[in-house]
């Protein structure tokens, strides 16, 4: 997207960073990543749906088949959370997105759930209109629908220069540790305690058998 028109991020603390995977789906308004956690891992897809413009629809429809398409790929292997500004209402039907929307979520048997408040989470800067069109969206059988503690739609702040408020999911969940990988620690001579005399008849003696038997490699000849 254009520099400045808005986009979808998603960010994590490091010291997680063994649980995450980015995932290479969806186009320019989606952003997903595997989440290793309890017995199944989470696709979390964050998507920044097209505004309700005119001549928006295709590109509305066309981001919902993106999220579709992922949905269908990792519904077997993963628990599925799609989230962010989807610019259609659940709660209204004033926009041809809510209708887009509201379709498309009864097709796919994926929608909000009763632990989220019904309450605005956009106000658009003329103060004359607001909706709820942020959400967490999840399959109707997920089981990480138990494992939600709770959700938050929080209040309009005058430090916050959105016209979005922020939408807080708190998941009772287990990070899944990952095997670490064995390291090999390559110590360093101690040069104080090195007989430096020793040393150089060492290597005046092996360099010349080393020459002879090398092929022009020098990182093998160095490992050697």
């Amino acid at each position: 997207m254009k520099r400045g028109y808005g986009g979808v991020a998603i960010i994590w603390k490091k010291e997680i960073n063994e649980n995450i995977k980015e995932l290479i789906d969806g186009g320019n308004r989606i952003q997903a990543i595997h989440i290793q956690q309890g017995d199944k891992p989470i696709c979390l897809i964050n998507v920044y749906m097209p505004s309700d413009s005119k001549n928006a629809d295709i590109e509305y429809k066309d981001t919902l088949a993106q999220i579709d398409e992922m949905i269908e790929k990792y519904k077997d292997t993963h628990e599925i959370i799609v989230c962010g500004d989807m610019n259609g209402s659940l709660d209204r039907s004033s926009t041809p997105h809510d209708k887009i929307l509201k379709t498309f979520c009864k097709e796919k048997c994926i929608g909000n759930t009763e632990k989220c408040p019904v309450k605005e989470t956009f106000y658009h800067q003329n103060g004359m209109s607001k909706g709820q069109i942020d959400y967490f969206l999840f399959k109707s059988n997920s089981e990480i629908i138990n494992k939600i503690r709770q959700i938050d739609v929080l209040d309009t702040d005058p430090e916050n220069t959105s016209d979005h408020v922020p939408v807080i999911l708190t998941l009772n969940s287990q990070l899944k540790k990952v095997r670490e990988k064995a390291t090999t620690i390559i110590a360093k001579p101690k040069w104080t305690d090195c007989d430096h005399q020793i040393y150089k008849e060492v290597i005046n003696k092996e360099l010349p058998k080393l020459m002879q038997k090398s092929k022009g490699i020098i990182e093998k000849d160095i490992k050697i």
